[in-house]
């Protein structure tokens, strides 16, 4: 039995040390060569490393060489199973605000090794809020908008992509 509770001691510590000192900027550095790939850059960011997570500040992000928006925070925390990335503050660039309502106030993209296929999405901001899911499988994007009043009167156009059935503004995106 004192075998099993060591054993039991010791894969905890392992694992503990394995997220405490995971290279987390060289993972960071990692996907935004793959965004890069995409067209989607990421640029004069602060990055503060933390336990279990990493946090980056001032981010500026452009696609296909136009900026396209920033952000005042994003933190990206990790455990073995659970990863969130969480980003506040997004403002859009002047020319897409008349397309989708800037500010955004906070994003938060969940994902689990126990729905490995799923990441959820939920959004706020001046349109309103948003919940929604990605299926990394069927490569699908639900969404569910609760509009805010700005985003009835002010970006009808954008809400004819919605479905509104029963009351609800729903999209899907296939990618």
């Amino acid at each position: 039995m004192k075998m099993i509770f060591k054993l039991f001691i010791y894969l905890i510590v392992f694992l503990m040390s394995l997220l405490i000192l995971a290279p987390k900027e060289l993972a960071y550095n990692f996907a935004e060569k793959e965004l890069a790939k995409k067209q989607i850059i990421i640029s004069d960011e602060t990055r503060d490393e933390r336990v279990f997570g990493l946090d980056i500040k001032d981010l500026k992000l452009y696609f296909e060489g136009i900026e396209v928006a920033n952000t005042s925070k994003t933190s990206i925390t990790t455990f073995l199973v659970y990863t969130k990335l969480k980003v506040k503050d997004v403002n859009l660039l002047d020319s897409f605000k008349s397309m989708i309502p800037s500010p955004i106030m906070d994003i938060e993209l969940k994902h689990s090794v126990l729905e490995f296929d799923k990441v959820d999405i939920k959004a706020s901001g001046l349109f309103g809020k948003v919940e929604g899911k990605a299926d990394l499988l069927n490569r699908k994007v639900l969404l569910e908008l609760f509009p805010s009043k700005v985003m009835k009167s002010s970006y009808s156009r954008l809400l004819r992509n919605f479905r509104l059935k029963d009351g609800r503004y729903t999209y899907e995106y296939k990618y």
